[in-house]
């Protein structure tokens, strides 16, 4: 039996949207999948993995590329990869990063899973955009 992978690291992936999401904000977990199977081929569904907001500090899957309304088809950026992300508040160069229950981003404090660095430079105010170095499944690399 040949086995390949479903996604490699860091490949971006269409994605269901069970919520509105924003681009530039991280997603949540993955909700399963649609009916259809990895690769799509069924006369009864898609087979795209379903995403909603994010858990607050929690892991993320990925972040949208562009606005998505609800019941609708996104790309998804997956890590490990560097991505512009909205940020909630000040974020310092070099930052862990920890995300909101909107998507968006912060400094990570202490017991806050990290979801990413911000390897550009510090951002001042809410709305601003780090250069964020997605990490896979919360590990930091510090």
């Amino acid at each position: 039996m040949l086995v390949t992978a479903l996604y490699d690291a860091g490949q971006d992936i269409t994605v269901h949207a069970v919520v509105a999401l924003t681009g530039g904000r991280c997603v949540g977990t993955s909700q399963g999948r649609n009916a259809g199977g990895p690769a799509g081929i069924s006369d009864t569904g898609d087979g795209n993995v379903r995403v909603g907001l994010p858990t607050a500090n929690g892991a993320i899957f990925g972040v949208a590329e562009n606005d998505c309304p609800v019941n609708g088809k996104v790309n998804c950026l997956r890590p490990p990869k560097v991505v512009p992300i909205e940020c909630s508040a000040a974020v310092p160069a070099g930052a862990d990063l920890s995300v909101d229950a909107d998507g968006r981003v912060k400094a990570r404090a202490a017991g806050q899973t990290p979801v990413g660095r911000n390897i550009g430079p510090a951002t001042t105010v809410a709305g601003q955009y780090v250069q964020a170095e997605l990490f896979l499944a919360g590990a930091s690399y510090a």
